[in-house]
């Protein structure tokens, strides 16, 4: 039966995982659009209900996504436009949110094995900044990011979508005491390169063939006063022209990709 109603238990369900608070709580989150949850199938994500409209299966790739959730036993729910409409957060959803169960990782899951790569982002506010480093990540082939408190929800609906798919197989862990992390970092040998614009090295210079994390940090202040110190190197990119400064995910994309190509040469 197609639901038309705002106050159905189930949209009610549906809307409160828009809220930080139920996310964390229920261990979920909505995945909105035909794309991301495309993505989703291909990556084995824990798919647990489906809510669409007739907007979906207006064409042909709607109505095989439709066709493939069925095949894997999905609760699919009918409701109206009106719905989708007004509980997601893009203006076009494409007549289809998901909710799907968080994979939740431990540091041990980065850190384990030798020579790991790793992004350590530290209080980054915007989302797309967030999601497009996480994409970066996975397309350099890094073994996880790491996110430290004050850091934007992974599960805003703006980092997920500037992942474009890649949260599914990126390792990512929240990190609650910089201090602890750091101790885990050293015990772990692995050394810790922060970006700075008072760094002493051109990220260039730097040798990044062992075990490394990189750390970026928040768009208008850079990495707080406590990474700097921990820091086993502090590193800067050349700015040769005007501008005082580079995005932040464009800046973890030049550090990221000097460390892949030394290591591709090395090979």
């Amino acid at each position: 039966m197609k639901i038309s109603s705002f106050t159905n238990d189930r949209i009610k369900y549906l809307r409160s995982l828009y809220r930080t608070k139920y996310i964390r709580q229920e261990g979920k989150f909505v995945l909105e659009g035909v794309r991301i949850i495309e993505e989703a199938i291909k990556e084995d994500v824990n798919i647990e209900q489906v809510f669409y409209s007739d907007y979906l299966i207006r064409n042909q790739r709607g109505e095989e996504l439709l066709a493939a959730l069925r095949d894997m036993g999905i609760d699919i729910i009918e409701v109206d436009d009106e719905i989708i409409q007004k509980v997601a957060d893009t203006e076009s959803p494409q007549g289809i949110v998901a909710i799907v169960e968080q994979v939740n990782y431990s540091l041990a899951d980065i850190l384990t094995g030798d020579n790991k790569l790793i992004l350590i982002v530290d209080q980054v506010q915007d989302p797309g900044n967030l999601g497009t480093i996480i994409r970066t990540a996975d397309a350099a082939g890094l073994d996880g990011v790491i996110t430290t408190k004050g850091t934007v929800s992974l599960y805003n609906q703006k980092t997920i979508r500037a992942t474009m798919g890649s949260l599914f197989r990126v390792p990512v862990y929240r990190a609650s005491d910089i201090g602890e992390l750091k101790n885990i970092l050293d015990d772990s040998g692995v050394k810790v390169v922060v970006g700075d614009i008072n760094g002493d090295k051109y990220h260039f210079e730097v040798n990044y063939s062992s075990s490394t994390a990189i750390v970026v940090g928040n768009e208008g202040s850079g990495p707080r006063d406590e990474l700097i110190e921990f820091a086993d190197q502090l590193i800067k990119i050349p700015l040769v022209g005007d501008a005082e400064s580079l995005n932040v995910a464009m800046a973890a994309g030049i550090m990221v990709y000097e460390a892949v190509r030394q290591r591709i040469v090395i090979k």
